[in-house]
């Protein structure tokens, strides 16, 4: 055990020096780590006590960061933890093979100039995912949401802190595709769920629209989104002829209201060729084409690093209907 966690504490000291999201770590709260003021044994034995059954896993430390849940700066400290599992096999010269195996955080606060681990706190998810502070509330103080996911589940916790300064658990928020994660919308912090838009699932099929929760009456509700709703229930891949019309039908009458909607006319067209109705898919094809890039797409609630992401595919999208990808694979 020392042993591991020996090599985890150098893989963190590696860590540090590389690129991490800036939600993800701060420098000066991960030199307490490089100076010895956190210590990663402290954590791992409060989670072996408080979580029995975590006994054979061992943690990383995947981000640090300070936060101010006291209402005093650099007093208050979040380390993100990733678990790890042996699976009992070694490569390259004894390198072990390891798999995710769980996903949480400690919360450290500086009484006078001493470091006390407060709390650990362990979250559904085999592989974590990172965390971030934001007012989802409205109290002017920040609430704590850690990222993890298991298979195809993108899970959002969100934690608040109580009058005895500890980290209580609000809500876990499960989605799936890109998932929950904290978005803006008019200076106001949010919590958003970014689905795809697109019925079909494919490579050129990463176009993601959001369904935020709001914060209403102690709990987060989501707001109604029929698009994303219908969405979900058309892109099942055992749907009926009848239900595949039935999609078409919808969106087309989305469309007599947003006629420039690039996903509302992209899912007409991919479920006309569904449905084998060439006359209306090419229909479809060419209106797509002729709008190109004018066409609309719903970025409500996306960064710019997803709004860039979301038209990047758009492009990709009506390159591949266009036969560009296939023209440009023949030209090599």
């Amino acid at each position: 055990m020392r042993l591991k966690l020996a090599v985890t504490l150098l893989a963190f000291s590696v860590l540090s020096t590389c690129y991490i999201p800036a939600y993800a770590i701060d420098e000066s709260a991960a030199d307490l780590v490089a100076r010895g003021r956190l210590h990663l044994a402290d954590i791992t034995e409060a989670i072996n006590r408080k979580y029995p059954g975590q006994k054979e896993n061992y943690w990383d430390i995947a981000s640090i960061a300070y936060h101010d849940f006291t209402g005093v700066p650099e007093v208050d400290v979040v380390v993100g933890l990733e678990g790890y599992h042996d699976k009992g096999s070694v490569y390259n010269n004894g390198k072990q093979i390891v798999e995710d195996s769980g996903a949480g955080f400690a919360y450290f606060h500086r009484d006078k100039d001493d470091w006390k681990l407060k709390q650990v706190e362990l979250v559904r998810g085999k592989k974590y995912d990172g965390f971030e502070g934001a007012d989802l509330i409205g109290l002017g103080k920040d609430q704590l949401v850690v990222y993890s996911s298991e298979d195809r589940d993108k899970i959002a916790t969100v934690f608040m802190v109580s009058m005895s300064h500890v980290l209580k658990k609000v809500v876990e928020i499960v989605g799936k595709d890109y998932g929950p994660r904290v978005a803006q919308d008019k200076n106001q912090f949010l919590m958003v769920n970014f689905s795809h838009a697109l019925v079909k699932d494919c490579d050129a099929c990463e176009i993601y629209e959001g369904r935020a929760y709001h914060w209403e009456n102690h709990k987060f509700v989501p707001e109604d989104n029929d698009f994303l709703g219908a969405v979900e229930k058309y892109s099942d891949r055992g749907l009926d002829n009848s239900a595949k019309q039935a999609g078409l039908s919808w969106f087309e009458n989305y469309l007599s209201a947003h006629p420039k909607d690039f996903c509302a006319l992209a899912n007409c067209y991919e479920l006309c060729v569904s449905l084998g109705l060439a006359d209306e898919a090419a229909d479809y094809k060419a209106k797509l084409i002729k709008l190109d890039m004018d066409s609309d797409l719903n970025l409500k609630y996306c960064d710019q690093w997803l709004s860039d992401k979301n038209h990047a595919f758009q492009q990709q999208y009506l390159n591949e209907l266009e036969g560009k990808k296939k023209n440009l694979d023949n030209s090599n």
